[in-house]
C-alpha cells in the first residue's frame, strides 16, 4: 500500500475511534505530518495499532488546544514543589498584585500570582476549577530586571503596574534572596528579560471580567499609534513615545536554529509579521540572538507583538523592515482575538485571504496536488516524487550569500519547481530522483507567470523522506508487496526478494584501501561526489591514503572542501529476485550498510582483496523487505531500479500481495 493511501485509511480509522463525525474533519496534512513524524521515529517498526493509538492521543489534545505549545502555567505554585521543580521553558501566565522597592536598595520587586483564565480556556467549575483557583492565588516575589525600571517614571507608562497587570515569562530561576523572618527563606523569581507585557482590549469577547475595567486602548493609542477596529489593528495617529517601536500581527514563526554571528555559532530565531495597520501592509522580520530566543515561546500565529526601543536593521528600498532584540528593548502582546471560541484542529473545506493576501491552508481539510498550487499559497502540506534536484546556485545580495537549491517534484496531476533555502536545501541535496517526499509548510510564489514553490527553516518547512524510512518495510501493516515484475516506469513499492548478486557500483573516486571499488568519497554535508581540483578527469582509486589532496564539491558550490568532511560511503549495486522477474538495483549507501551488515569503515580496514570480497559475497541468497524506487533519469527514457530502505525479511510479518498496474 502506497504512503499517501495508508494515510488515508489512517485518516478514516481515527475519524472512528475519535467519533469524529467524518474523517474529513480531521485534516489530511495534519494526518500525513504526525504519521510521517512517528515513523521516522520508530525506525525499528510500529504496528498499525501503535501508530492509531499515538494518533488518537495526539488529536485529543489538539482538542483540548494542549497542541504545539507547552501549555500556559497561570500559578507560580510549582516552585513550591520541592521534588520537581518547573522546566525553563515552561511558560506561566502571571498577574502584577503590587511592586515596591526594596528599602536602601533601589531593588523593584514584584509581587506576583497567576494571570487569570481567559474565557474560551474553559475553566470548569467544578473541585478541579477550585483547586486551579487557589493555586493561582499563590503569591512569589519577583525582582524587576533593570531594563523595566524607566517604565516605572515614564509618563507614558503611568499606573501601567497598578492596574492587574498580567504578563507571560519563560526562563524563570527561584533563589533565596535572605532576610526572612526567623531565617526563614525568601523565594523570589531572578530578573528574566524573557516576558511579555500583555495588553487588553475591550472588544476582546475573551477577557475575563476581572481585567475588564483595565484595558489599554489609550497607551496603544500613544505609544504605538494604533486603535482595534472592524476586526484589525488600523492607524490611529502617530505615535507620542519619542523611540523606535513597532507594533505587529505575527504571521509565522521559524524554528530554533544556529547561526556564525560575530564569529561565535549563535542560538537564533526569526519571528515573521506583518504591520496590518499601515497602507499598504507591510512585512516585517523579527531576529532574535542568544538568550533573547526564548522569548519566541511566548507567542503564537495571530498573536501581535509590540516593541518598544527595537533595534532597527538598515535596509534597501523595497525590501522587508529588520529588527533585533536590543538591551533596552521591551515586549508587549496581546493574544489573538477571537469572536467565539473554536477548535484549534477543526478542519476548513474553503479557503480565504488572510490580512496580508496569502491563503492560508494550515488546516485545510483534503489533500492538496500540485495541479491546484496557486501564487500567494502558504503552510501547504504536499507529497510528491523527486524529479531532479539541482547543485547549489548561490543568491548573493547587499546582505551576502545565502544557498539556494532548485528541486524538481511530481506527483502525477503536475511538475513544479521548488526553491530550497539555507540549510534545509543543503539537506535535501541528497534526495535522489523518483524518491518519494512529503513536504511540510511549502508556500507558493509566482515567477515568470510560473508558479514556484518555497522552503526554508526559517518557515519551518520539513521535508520527510519516505523512500527512505525504514520503519515501512518493517511494518506489515502499513504497507503491501508488489512484484518486481509488476512495476512501473516511477513507482515506490515495496517487495520481498532474494539477494542474487552484490557487486561494485563503478568507477568512482575511492580511498586508496579500496581493493574493489565499492565505495566512493562523499562531501558529508549532501552525500554528493567530490572532485579532486588538482585533476578534475581523475576518477579512481587514490594513489595513497595518507597523502594530502585537495578535493571541490561541485553540487555545494565548494573550491577546497576540509578534509574532515570527506566521508568514504558504500557504492554498489545489487542484482534481486523475487520469482516474478530479476533486476540489477542502485542501493543507497545507507540502504547498502543494511544489506552488507558492515560500515565501509570496517571494509577499508580489511587488508586484501579476498577479504574485501567475501563482504560481498556473505548477503547471497539472503531474504530482505525493500523500498524500491523506479524512475527515469533526466533527459532519460531508460528505467531505473533503486533501494532505498531495507530490512531483513525475518524481521517482518506476512503481509498481503497487492500487485499494482
Amino acid at each position: 500500500m502506497e504512503f499517501d493511501k495508508t494515510v488515508e485509511s489512517m485518516r478514516k480509522e481515527l475519524a472512528v475511534c475519535t467519533q469524529t463525525r467524518s474523517s474529513d474533519d480531521i485534516p489530511w496534512s495534519w494526518v500525513a505530518t504526525t504519521m510521517a513524524r512517528l515513523l521516522s521515529e520508530h525506525s525499528s517498526g510500529i504496528s498499525r495499532t501503535v501508530l492509531l493509538t499515538e494518533l488518537e492521543a495526539q488529536w485529543h489534545q489538539i482538542a483540548m488546544g494542549e497542541v504545539l505549545q507547552i501549555e500556559t502555567l497561570r500559578t507560580v505554585a510549582p516552585f513550591f514543589n520541592r521534588i520537581i521543580k518547573p522546566p525553563q521553558s515552561t511558560v506561566f501566565g502571571l498577574k502584577i498584585d503590587s511592586m515596591q522597592p526594596i528599602p536602601g536598595t533601589g531593588i523593584w520587586v514584584w509581587r506576583v500570582s497567576g494571570a487569570p483564565e481567559p474565557l474560551d480556556a474553559g475553566g470548569a467549575k467544578n473541585a478541579d476549577g477550585h483547586q486551579r483557583k487557589r493555586r493561582a492565588e499563590t503569591q512569589m516575589d519577583a525582582f524587576v530586571h533593570q531594563r523595566y525600571y524607566p517604565m516605572i517614571e515614564a509618563h507614558e507608562f503611568s499606573g501601567f503596574f497598578t492596574s492587574a497587570r498580567t504578563m507571560f515569562a519563560t526562563s524563570l530561576w527561584m533563589a533565596d534572596r535572605g532576610g526572612g523572618s526567623g531565617g526563614q527563606p525568601v523565594h523570589t523569581l531572578l530578573p528574566t528579560t524573557a516576558l511579555a507585557f500583555e495588553l487588553r482590549i475591550q472588544d476582546d469577547p475573551n477577557l475575563p471580567k476581572v481585567l475588564r475595567p483595565h484595558t489599554d486602548e489609550q497607551l496603544l493609542h500613544n505609544v504605538f499609534g494604533v486603535r482595534f477596529a472592524g476586526g484589525r489593528f488600523v492607524r490611529s495617529s502617530v505615535p507620542a513615545f519619542d523611540a523606535d517601536q513597532l507594533w505587529c500581527k505575527i504571521e509565522l514563526i521559524g524554528e530554533p536554529t544556529s547561526e556564525w554571528r560575530n564569529g561565535r555559532l549563535t542560538s537564533y530565531r526569526c519571528i515573521e509579521g506583518v504591520l496590518e495597520h499601515e497602507d499598504p501592509p507591510a512585512m516585517v522580520s523579527i531576529n532574535l540572538w542568544g538568550e533573547d530566543v526564548a522569548v519566541a515561546r511566548l507567542f503564537k500565529s495571530g498573536y501581535y507583538i509590540g516593541l518598544v526601543c527595537p533595534v532597527v536593521k538598515p535596509r534597501a528600498p523595497d525590501t522587508p523592515i529588520e529588527v533585533e532584540f536590543g538591551s533596552q528593548t521591551i515586549t508587549f502582546v496581546t493574544c489573538s482575538i477571537r469572536r467565539k471560541a473554536s477548535t484549534a484542529a477543526a478542519s476548513q473545506f474553503s479557503i480565504a485571504q488572510n490580512e496580508s493576501g496569502f491563503l492560508d491552508y494550515r488546516r485545510y481539510a483534503h489533500r492538496v496536488q500540485l495541479c491546484q498550487c496557486r501564487k500567494d499559497m502558504i503552510n501547504l502540506t504536499l507529497i510528491a516524487r523527486i524529479v531532479a534536484v539541482s547543485e547549489n546556485l548561490p543568491y548573493v545580495d547587499s546582505a551576502g550569500t545565502l544557498d539556494r537549491y532548485a528541486v524538481r517534484i511530481d506527483d502525477s496531476t503536475a511538475v513544479r519547481d521548488m526553491t530550497l533555502w539555507g540549510e534545509l536545501g543543503r539537506r535535501a541535496s541528497r534526495m535522489l530522483p523518483g524518491q518519494l517526499v512529503l513536504l511540510f509548510n511549502v508556500d507558493t510564489s509566482e515567477e515568470n507567470g510560473d508558479v514556484v514553490l518555497n522552503g526554508s527553516n526559517e518557515t519551518s518547512t520539513k521535508i520527510f523522506n519516505v523512500s527512505e524510512m525504514t520503519c515501512i518495510p518493517m511494518s506489515s501493516a502499513l504497507r503491501s508487496y508488489s512484484f518486481l515484475a509488476s512495476l512501473s516506469q516511477a513507482a515506490n513499492r515495496y517487495a520481498k526478494v532474494c539477494i542474487v548478486t552484490v557487486e561494485p557500483a563503478g568507477a568512482h573516486i575511492c580511498d586508496a584501501r579500496d581493493r574493489l571499488g565499492a565505495t566512493m568519497l562523499v562531501h558529508a554535508p549532501c552525500h554528493r561526489r567530490i572532485e579532486r581540483r588538482d585533476n578534475a578527469q581523475f576518477s579512481g582509486r587514490l594513489d595513497n591514503p595518507a597523502d594530502v589532496y585537495d578535493f571541490g564539491c561541485p553540487s555545494c558550490s565548494i573550491d577546497i572542501v576540509p578534509i574532515e568532511d570527506v566521508v568514504s560511503v558504500f557504492a554498489v549495486r545489487v542484482r534481486i529476485d523475487d520469482g516474478t522477474d530479476s533486476v540489477m538495483a542502485q542501493v543507497t549507501p545507507a540502504a547498502a550498510k543494511g544489506i552488507l551488515r558492515i560500515s565501509p569503515a570496517q571494509l577499508l580496514e580489511l587488508p586484501g582483496q579476498s577479504e574485501q570480497q567475501g563482504v560481498l559475497f556473505v548477503p547471497r541468497g539472503r531474504e530482505i523487505a525493500v523500498s524500491i524506487t523506479t524512475f527515469c533519469e533526466p533527459l532519460s527514457t531508460e528505467r531505473e531500479v533503486r533501494i532505498d530502505a531495507v530490512c531483513e525479511a525475518e524481521d517482518v510479518g506476512m503481509p498481503s500481495v497487492d500487485i499494482y498496474n
